[in-house]
């Protein structure tokens, strides 16, 4: 390999060099998006002329100390052809030398990066090849280095005021419960004791965890046609210490909504049934109802008592020591707190990264935040397969966003502590045995599935 001209990198009393027929343009540092389960060397993602690459630390593949990210000389250098996918972060650029023959002496060492000696003035730069050093980062395939479905900005705006809500349909149309007002979400195959006298939209009672609660058909309620089928769903609305269950067609998302995006309905308009529409990001109209619509529904149906004459009023006293999202894999259940979860959205297309860990399936972009997507069918060792009913589950972890796609989300459920059992395999924190252990559900610690310590 015959170099003709080379970029001189320093680091303390060091001095490297790489050929420029490699590089494409330098900048300074942008900004870092941090990625889980990234391997020794790689410090993030970061945002080049619209498009995403992982910002490679030259300092830590070298077996250094890592380059200051906020020092005022330091330098990212942008690739191209094969490396194009990434970036290389640099303590400081000196200056650019084409290469006199007779000052150089090439090296023929099997897997060492350094492949050249060039004596510069009173230095001795080590020529350092790119492709043996990042060839030390364990890759995945590049299908492509932009991202797929949405327009990347360079730097994040600060988030707004935000609200989270969970998304229903009724029929054709979409409502909206805040998270605020959702104790649980569970599934509608389940016995109901008739109510003698009710109304037609009152289907009965249930029985959970010794505390009866009144159940209706919110669909009748609104006047839509009944669609039932395995995706209807319970909500276990809550407000003021009272509980009721409304039935649904199928649960859709979890979504934050930018409060300047929420507008209530005027008071010639209210009807009780919906407190206001929420505009999401594709000009969609999603209804949502508040305390007043619930507070409404409360007094429709308040003269309902059970056989000891108790009113719909929680009775259950002991506090739930957890709230979890319940999700499938190949059929089996899963959970994570719902503390951890940022929102559900549908699946879309991931843009896959060059060196990041197997288990990474790519990065999408929501809203100008890079989300990481972790394959926990690579983790648990279980054919991945995606079908209209998947989801991605969006979590926080340290201030990192990261998405796991699942093949159904079905429950929302609160969680008692007679109902979990401490596990101590390190991928489950806990079984979680509900309805009297028929039904076993395995919770997912979070920092567990994205921790570096399995890797070499």
């Amino acid at each position: 390999m015959q170099i003709e001209e080379i970029l001189i990198i320093k680091n303390a009393h060091e001095s490297y060099g790489i050929s420029t027929q490699d590089i494409s343009q330098i900048a300074r540092v942008p900004l870092l998006m941090p990625l889980p389960l990234r391997p020794t060397g790689v410090r993030g993602l970061c945002a080049v002329s619209g498009n995403i690459v992982s910002m490679v630390d030259m300092n830590l593949l070298l077996g250094k100390d890592e380059v200051d990210y906020d020092a005022d000389k330091t330098r990212i250098i942008i690739l191209n052809d094969a490396l194009a996918s990434s970036s290389l972060l640099v303590s400081e650029v000196y200056n650019t030398v084409e290469i006199q023959e007779d000052k150089i002496e090439y090296i023929d060492k099997e897997d060492d990066p350094v492949i050249a000696i060039y004596k510069y003035k009173k230095s001795l730069i080590q020529v350092v090849s790119l492709e043996v050093l990042f060839s030390k980062i364990s890759k995945v395939n590049i299908d492509s280095k932009e991202i797929q479905n949405g327009k990347i900005s360079h730097e994040i705006s600060k988030e707004e005021d935000t609200a989270r809500y969970l998304i229903f349909a009724m029929a054709n149309e979409q409502y909206a419960l805040s998270i605020d007002y959702l104790r649980e979400i569970i599934l509608a195959e389940i016995e109901y004791t008739d109510i003698a006298g009710s109304s037609d939209e009152v289907l009965g009672l249930i029985t959970i965890r010794d505390e009866l609660l009144i159940v209706i058909d919110l669909r009748k309620h609104y006047g839509f046609k009944q669609k039932n089928g395995e995706k209807n769903r319970i909500l276990i609305a809550y407000h003021k210490g009272k509980k009721i269950g409304l039935l649904v067609d199928e649960i859709i998302d979890i979504k934050n909504f930018a409060l300047k995006d929420v507008e209530a309905m005027s008071e010639e308009f209210k009807d009780n049934k919906i407190a206001g529409i929420i505009h999401d990001l594709d000009n969609n109209l999603i209804s949502y109802f508040d305390e007043v619509v619930l507070e409404n529904l409360f007094k429709e149906n308040e003269s309902f008592i059970d056989t000891e004459g108790e009113i719909l009023q929680s009775t259950f006293t002991s506090e739930a020591a957890m709230e979890v999202i319940v999700f499938k894999l190949s059929a089996k259940e899963y959970a994570f707190e719902v503390e951890s979860v940022a929102e559900i959205i549908d699946v879309v297309d991931a843009t896959s990264v060059a060196f990041t860990d197997a288990l990474i399936d790519g990065i999408i972009n929501i809203r100008g935040q890079i989300v990481a997507i972790v394959s926990l069918f690579e983790k648990l060792a279980i054919p991945a397969e995606v079908n209209e009913d998947s989801k991605i589950i969006i979590c926080e972890r340290d201030g990192i966003k990261i998405g796991f796609i699942v093949d159904s989300v079905s429950d929302i459920l609160e969680i008692y502590e007679d109902e979990i059992r401490e596990q101590e395999d390190a991928l489950f924190s806990n079984i979680l045995y509900l309805e009297n252990g028929k039904r076993l559900v395995l919770a997912m610690d979070i920092n567990e599935i994205v921790s570096n310590k399995e890797k070499i």
